[in-house]
């Protein structure tokens, strides 16, 4: 640096004529641990009133710290026009320097200004303006001695999508993330004897996101950041101040709503080369929730190493509506009126939540559309993912609950979470209408997986049929539903029930056997089993079902039972009047007429009714009722109660007055039949003979 002194110095002294220009060189020049390689300074003397001080450097050598942001430095380029040299004051009213970096981020700096120095106290001032960043000129102004350094910066007008380029070598954002917006910068750097330390502030206004795929979005975002970073420390400590009070964001299922819910996010940590450590992080959005963790991170590609998080207070019906919602969209749990509060603790390590402690108090939620009631929801779920300990027990309990005219009472589950198994630990009893659903079994193993398996055992207390039918849209009818479901188990993707279900419904009984769904949680679940009803009373199943009045008894068998996205493709279907049935036989006009509909007799049976002597019978007798399908290929081999001149008899006629109803056809198209009986189930009205 004394070389370059005296340069200036003879500045000063000669005369203008004695001398026109100075040259020297250096293979080196270090100060302020700044080292310039192959110097080469220049004085060009023009008249007494103006001179041009040039300075060039094949590389530059900064700190380390400053070096990894800016890359290798060469070409440097200063130039100062009419130097003043008044020792100890050196002063440059009109500075330029430019600079070639390796860096893709900054690949040329260029600043102009003007600055002045004192020798004896080492004192200085500059400022000028420089290259733009992000499309935001710079301006700065430096201040300083021997002892201090004091650097302010502005960039007013960043575009945030140039950003991304300018922080590819710190953080690595997904691809297909496009973001907009205008923000202000202002940064102040000090450095002291053995101190450095970073200020800046930023205002965002206008801002927005968005990844391809629509589960990123944000829009009218306005933000503000505060950080502070020292420098000197090893590693860099910083401290973060943000807050956000306008515009929404979307990210995957969380909806974040910042004109309501105003978010303050404070967060401390260093960064070193292996990432950043989240020492301290708390964050409030008013009404929503209060979070505060710890963290370590890796940024390329970003990932979270480990994680602690606390979420305390959390608020419903805010948190129904930023966290839920959206995951329910597909479900009747969209439009929910919801409140009370919940708080959870989450650990993660490599992307992945290890351990889940989560509270819920007094949780309610309703939608009046669906007639929707749940009240005093209450929990404490605790889980880990197998690698922190053995499970503790969490539980789940409500105070009542009303949906889809199912009506529910007081109930808690006692259960065990780990990893992706489930298991209950003591029996629970679930009430429904007049009776429950105890539960002795349930365990669920590697939820979620392919080899996913199951066992539940339960005890039907008896419940009344017919609520139960009313809340399922089908007529009411007496009955009781119980029972034993023994060995319901999950495997290689079929769920089967070991046992029976069975229900005492029109004064007989129904028992539902082999069971079983294969693929129940793919896209085309198919169902398989068996059903057969004994001793049922006609009189209360036509009465229910306004079929017209049939008296007596009937048998059901409902054999090798298959479905395919739930409708049927196949089965073996007989309805037939008990053997020993000893009940008196009738049947209605209107009985006649619907069956032989069914049947496809109906033109002349209805011909028959209404002429003659029949017309003036309200109903007639019969010696046993008999009907059968057999499913294949979407076609229905019909037969009866007996074969009959040109068909089968469906109902063969006794005593006077008689009259039999005979099918013609033996092949029945299976769409065509279920029209058919769900007229004569639900549209009487179309009857043509009461």
């Amino acid at each position: 640096m004394k070389w370059l002194t005296l340069l200036l110095a003879l500045l000063g002294l000669q005369p203008a004529g004695a001398i026109e220009r100075i040259r020297i060189q250096a293979a080196a020049l270090e100060a302020a641990d700044i080292k310039l390689d192959h110097v080469q300074a220049n004085l060009q003397i023009h008249t007494a009133t103006r001179s041009t001080l040039e300075l060039r450097a094949t590389r530059v050598q900064l700190p380390a710290q400053i070096a990894a942001q800016t890359g290798l430095l060469r070409d440097l380029q200063i130039s100062c026009v009419n130097p003043l040299v008044r020792e100890p004051q050196f002063a440059c009213p009109q500075l330029r320097m430019q600079v070639q970096t390796s860096s893709p981020q900054w690949p040329k700096i260029l600043v102009t200004g003007e600055g002045s120095w004192r020798s004896d106290t080492g004192a200085f001032i500059a400022q000028g303006s420089g290259s733009p960043i992000a499309g935001a000129p710079l301006q700065f102004q430096a201040t300083g001695d021997t002892t201090r350094m004091r650097a302010q910066a502005s960039l007013r007008g960043l575009q945030i999508d140039a950003l991304r380029t300018l922080l590819a070598p710190h953080v690595q954002l997904p691809a297909d993330i496009e973001a907009t917006g205008v923000g202000d910068l202002e940064a102040v750097l000090v450095r002291e004897t053995a101190r450095s330390t970073l200020d800046a502030n930023l205002t965002v206004r206008g801002a927005g996101f968005q990844n391809s795929d629509y589960t990123w979005i944000g829009e009218k975002l306005q933000f503000t950041l505060q950080g502070s970073v020292e420098l000197s420390a090893t590693p860099i400590t910083f401290a973060l101040l943000a807050n956000a009070a306008n515009g929404q964001a979307l990210a995957g299922p969380v909806l974040l709503d910042f004109d309501k819910n105003p978010l303050t996010l404070r967060v401390t940590g260093n960064h070193a080369a292996t990432g950043l450590q989240i020492t301290e992080l708390r964050s409030e959005q008013r009404d929503l929730a209060t979070v505060v963790g710890t963290a370590a991170l890796r940024l390329a590609p970003f990932s979270v190493a480990e994680a602690y998080v606390q979420v305390t207070d959390i608020r419903f019906p805010a948190a129904y509506t930023s966290y839920l919602q959206l995951l329910l969209a597909t479900t009747p749990f969209n439009q929910l009126t919801t409140s009370g509060n919940a708080e959870l603790q989450l650990q993660l390590r490599d992307n992945q939540p290890t351990q889940l402690v989560a509270r819920i108090r007094d949780l309610a939620f309703s939608d009046s559309s669906r007639a929707l009631q749940v009240t005093g929801v209450s929990s404490e779920l605790h889980w880990n993912a197998g690698l922190t300990g053995p499970p503790r027990p969490s539980w789940l309990a409500w105070e009542g609950s009303r949906g889809w005219g199912i009506v529910g009472d007081r109930t808690r589950l006692d259960f065990m979470a780990q990893d992706r198994d489930l298991r209950l630990i003591k029996p629970a009893r679930l009430p429904f209408f007049d009776g429950a659903l105890l539960i002795n079994t349930l365990a669920i193993e590697r939820a979620g997986e392919p080899t996913m398996s199951g066992v539940f055992d339960a005890v039907i207390e008896p419940i009344s049929v017919a609520p139960i039918a009313k809340a399922t849209g089908m007529p009411e009818f007496a009955g009781k539903l119980s029972g034993r479901i023994p060995g319901l188990t999950y495997r290689d993707k079929v769920l089967s029930l070991q046992g029976n279900l069975e229900a005492d419904v029109f004064d007989g009984r129904v028992v539902a056997s082999n069971l079983r769904v294969r693929e129940p949680l793919g896209a085309w679940p198919r169902l398989f089993g068996d059903i057969a009803a004994r001793n049922l009373d006609l009189d209360l199943i036509t009465r229910t079902f306004e079929f017209g009045s049939i008296t007596g008894r009937l048998d059901i068998d409902l054999a090798g039972l298959e479905t395919f996205n739930w409708s049927p493709v196949a089965f073996d279907l007989t309805l037939a009047t008990p053997r020993n049935d000893r009940s008196r036989h009738r049947i209605s006009q209107r009985a006649v007429q619907n069956l032989s509909d069914i049947g496809g007799g109906g033109g002349g049976v209805a011909a028959a009714l209404q002429s003659g002597a029949l017309r003036f019978f309200d109903d007639f007798g019969y010696d046993r009722i008999g009907l059968a399908c057999r499913l294949r290929n979407d076609v229905c081999q019909m037969s009866g109660a007996g074969d009959a001149k040109g068909g089968f008899y469906i109902v063969k006629g006794s005593g006077l007055p008689r009259i039999d109803i005979i099918g013609n056809n033996r092949r029945v198209d299976w769409p065509r039949l279920v029209t058919q009986v769900a007229d004569a189930l639900g549209n009487p009205e179309s009857i043509a003979v009461q």
